[in-house]
């Protein structure tokens, strides 16, 4: 008699359900490990320049004060721009070098030279930048009871040229000889080109009303110095300036530097080498 063979093979099969059971939980198992062990090694690498990278070194950034100025301490130092000027707490100042142009015989007037006008009563013209000073000046000249006037004012070089052939020519009327003429001539007046009246910077002041100036000049002596002005060519100082004494000629220079002259004793020319 056969064996029942589907019996046999159903219990064949019920005997290798298990072992299939624990195979699929093996591989499941496996799977989850592997999943765990690729997550870990995937963690993000540290970003660049971090602990465990070196950044590369680097000067630091100076930050330097102009000289003689401190920055505030209550406010950070910033750096400008490359291109830029170092940050001061001071303002900016201006360009104030024309105050202090030199013109005599050895620093001729600079090459290239213009100035803008401004037209005073009498035809006379000044540095228009200097005429708000010369008002003031006129203006507490009369309430003190000086009544000065503009004898000479700005030059061209040609006006400069007429009055050195009219010196000239009225030396050698005197007796003089044309050389000792001109020599005579250049110490009151100067060359077209080295003279300050060709800065629009210089006047020549006379009493208005009478012909004797002395009150008139003893007043711009004193008090010149507040409104800007100096006495160009002191009678001491004749040796160094070039010009005999002419107590008429006063020069626009600054306020603060014509106080400083004029409390010295400084002629123009004794002040800029010193400064």
């Amino acid at each position: 008699m056969e064996p029942n063979r589907p019996a046999q093979r159903r219990q064949k099969q019920r005997q290798q359900d298990p072992l299939k059971v624990l195979l699929i939980v093996l591989l499941l198992a496996c799977f989850i490990l592997l999943g765990i062990y690729l997550l870990k090694g995937k963690d993000p690498a540290p970003p660049p320049e971090t602990a465990t990278t070196t950044a590369p070194r680097t000067e630091p950034v100076k930050t330097e004060a102009p000289p003689d100025t401190e920055a505030p301490k209550t406010e950070p130092a910033i750096q400008a721009p490359a291109t830029a000027a170092p940050t001061t707490t001071e303002p900016v100042p201006t360009d104030e070098s024309w105050k202090l142009v030199l013109v005599n015989a050895d620093h001729p007037l600079p090459e290239g030279f213009t100035v803008q006008l401004k037209a005073l009563r009498n035809g006379h013209h000044v540095d228009e930048r200097i005429y708000p000073e010369l008002q003031q000046m006129f203006d507490d000249a009369r309430a003190a009871g000086i009544y000065p006037l503009i004898n000479e004012s700005f030059r061209t070089a040609e006006r400069q040229q007429e009055i050195m052939d009219k010196y000239i020519a009225g030396y050698e009327a005197q007796g003089m000889s044309h050389d000792e003429a001109v020599k005579k001539a250049h110490s009151v007046v100067a060359e077209p080109g080295t003279s300050e009246h060709q800065l629009g910077l210089a006047l020549d002041i006379i009493a208005e009303f009478d012909a004797d100036s002395t009150a008139t000049w003893s007043w711009l002596k004193d008090n010149a110095w507040r409104y800007g002005f100096i006495l160009r060519y002191p009678a001491d100082k004749v040796d160094i300036t070039g010009i005999d004494y002419e107590p008429w000629h006063y020069r626009y220079v600054g306020v603060p530097t014509a106080e400083e002259i004029t409390k010295q004793g400084l002629c123009l020319e004794e002040y800029l080498n010193e400064t």
